[in-house]
């Protein structure tokens, strides 16, 4: 608490409000965890694979193939490019296999 300043003041803010040092530590205590919590769940850039699904129809290509090839289940694939599931490497596989196909 000694070292970060927006610490200090909130301690001190809520001592200027006549609150006990239990409470403010009781509260202090929550509002990191809130601030962690975003830190851990909150937004992260995930990776555009919009283009997937057009580039496979475009080559006429059915999902079934593309699981087959990539093995993997094609419910992975549709997950993938419809923006429902995140692994980046199974999308770098299935981007290089629509370029190559």
């Amino acid at each position: 608490m000694s070292n970060d300043a927006r610490t200090r003041a909130y301690r001190d803010t809520h001592l200027a409000q006549n609150w006990s040092k239990k409470d403010v530590y009781r509260s202090l205590k929550r509002a990191v965890a809130r601030e962690i919590y975003q830190a851990l769940v909150g937004r992260c850039v995930v990776p555009d694979y919009s283009d997937l699904r057009p580039a496979r129809h475009a080559k006429n290509l059915t999902l079934a193939a593309a699981a087959t090839d990539l093995h993997v289940w094609p419910t992975a694939i549709s997950q993938i490019e419809r923006g429902k599931r995140r692994d980046d490497q199974l999308a770098q596989a299935y981007r290089e296999w629509l370029n190559a196909a």
